[in-house]
């Protein structure tokens, strides 16, 4: 009896340890994160410093209507359960709102009503909004052991809809809350509008795209105001410092941002990216300068699309000009010189390159000038021929070709210089435009095919509304003839009539 009590217990304990252990493997974390343990509160004072500088960004820095600056800082703490936003996945409307035009009460809607459905977010904080690129900003927010996420958002101003921020950061490590948390941030884009510039107009995406991270290469066009192919990565345009709050600190007060200074702490982690020159392609040669048969000039320009900044590759001279005129002479036995050729004598010119390629085939009158345009450097081959070689028997063999060559660089007159970089960044503007126009009409082709649609379906539902309106019409026609009916044949059957 006594070994069987024992039996007994000890198949007790081992029911006990197999609960306890499937109990407690149950409540283990799925994934690699661990589940927050942390005791009591975690709070912090988050920090967001501007670094968007025309020094590290200088294409197309916004100094005027609106010049560079920073909105408001919105952002929340929750759970697993909540996104605010995520890299390669679609945003609400809430963020398409904040990161288009930086408004905010969409966005805190669906915060608001992912706390009350769900109970996922903990705490919602913002931070005023920063007038500069450079600049700091910061606010206190609280995190709880079940929501130690971050997430929030800061919009670039100008720009369609960029913005920078961070996406679900985890304060708590284990059973503790992180002392310090620092990251450097870059651009975003929210996949709702194809602006290129941070001054476009509003250009929607249809359909609209995933968010993606903006970097010197992607997207990968002239026209992007981010577009630095000779960088491997793009500098931190801002920075965000998330430091916890020790129980006997002092209560947190707001900082205006335009109270404070920007130490040397901001103004020495500011990068210097260079900047190289860009120009168009050479035009095509102009007019000869000089009267035919005398020395002239032709010239060939090209424009300024982007001006070098930050010890960037400097642009080359903007003007060329390259002149080959020519005289050709005829010996003359009688007077033993070289005199004038004959109306009839002709030089016959053939330019190639060392690769063969032919540039310039072309017969031309005893004196006068030619030109050709080589758009790759190298040696180049000129041959000269006769037309004529009855006149050249006649004159002794002999000829004689006077050249001048010209090759000069000149600069252009500056006023004339910015004139033209107007009229090139107006045609920009215009192709801009052009593909704005292709976009609307596409918008619009849709929205008559939506109102044809709309149209037919309600021809069809006002002809079936007119036949169910008949039918019930004669329903209630023939339901009153029935009842009269009843109604005679009972009076008849009581002898009341």
């Amino acid at each position: 009896m006594e070994n069987l009590m024992r039996v007994c217990r000890s198949c007790r304990a081992v029911g006990t340890l197999l609960l306890t252990a499937l109990s407690w493997s149950s409540c283990l974390p799925v994934g690699e994160e661990a589940v927050c343990t942390a005791p009591g509160l975690g709070r912090y004072t988050i920090s967001f410093t501007g670094k968007w500088s025309q020094t590290a960004f200088p294409k197309q820095y916004p100094l005027f209507r609106p010049p560079a600056q920073w909105s408001s800082l919105l952002g929340a703490t929750h759970s697993s359960d909540y996104s605010m936003w995520k890299k390669d996945e679609y945003v609400s409307n809430g963020v398409r709102d904040f990161a288009e035009k930086g408004e905010a009460w969409e966005l805190m809607k669906e915060i608001e009503a992912a706390g009350e459905k769900i109970q996922s977010v903990h705490s919602v904080f913002s931070a005023s909004a920063i007038p500069s690129g450079t600049g700091q900003t910061s606010t206190q927010l609280e995190a709880h052991s079940r929501h130690s996420l971050v997430s929030f958002l800061v919009r670039i101003v100008p720009s369609p809809d960029w913005f920078v921020g961070v996406d679900s950061i985890n304060l708590c490590e284990g059973n503790r809350w992180k002392e310090q948390v620092t990251l450097d941030l870059f651009p975003y884009d929210a996949g709702t509008d194809s602006g290129f510039t941070f001054s476009s107009p509003n250009f929607a995406t249809i359909p609209q795209d995933t968010v993606t991270e903006i970097t010197s290469s992607s997207p990968s066009h002239p026209a992007n105001s981010f577009y630095y192919p000779k960088l491997k990565s793009l500098p931190p345009i801002a920075r965000v410092t998330m430091m916890r709050i020790k129980k006997r600190q002092r209560v947190f007060v707001p900082t205006p941002p335009a109270m404070v200074r920007m130490g040397n702490e901001i103004e020495d982690s500011l990068s210097e990216t260079p900047l190289d020159c860009e120009v168009s392609l050479w035009s095509s040669w102009g007019l000869c300068t000089g009267p035919c048969g005398k020395t002239g000039a032709k010239s060939r320009t090209r424009y300024v699309h982007l001006q070098p900044a930050n010890n960037g590759t400097p642009c080359p001279e903007l003007e060329e000009e390259t002149a080959w005129i020519y005289k050709m002479e005829q010996w003359d036995r009688n007077h033993q010189d070289f005199l004038d050729s004959a109306p009839g004598l002709g030089l016959f010119v053939t330019v190639t390159t060392y690769s063969d390629e032919v540039l310039l085939s072309r017969l031309y009158g005893s004196q006068g000038a030619f030109t050709f345009t080589s758009y790759s450097p190298g040696e180049h081959i000129i041959c000269l021929k006769s037309n004529s070689t009855k006149l050249i028997s006649f004159g002794g063999s002999k000829l004689r070709i006077h050249l001048d060559i010209r090759v000069g660089e000149h600069d252009l007159d500056a006023v004339i210089a910015q004139a033209k970089d107007k009229v090139n960044e107006v045609s920009y503007r215009l192709e801009h435009l052009t593909e704005q126009i292709e976009q609307i009409i596409k918008e619009q082709n849709y929205q008559r095919e939506r109102e044809e649609n709309f149209r037919m379906t309600s021809e069809d539902t006002n002809s079936n509304v007119l036949w169910w309106a008949l039918a019930q019409l004669l329903l209630l026609i023939s339901v009153g003839i029935f009842q009269m009916k009843s109604l005679k044949d009972f009076f008849i059957a009581k002898k009341l009539v």
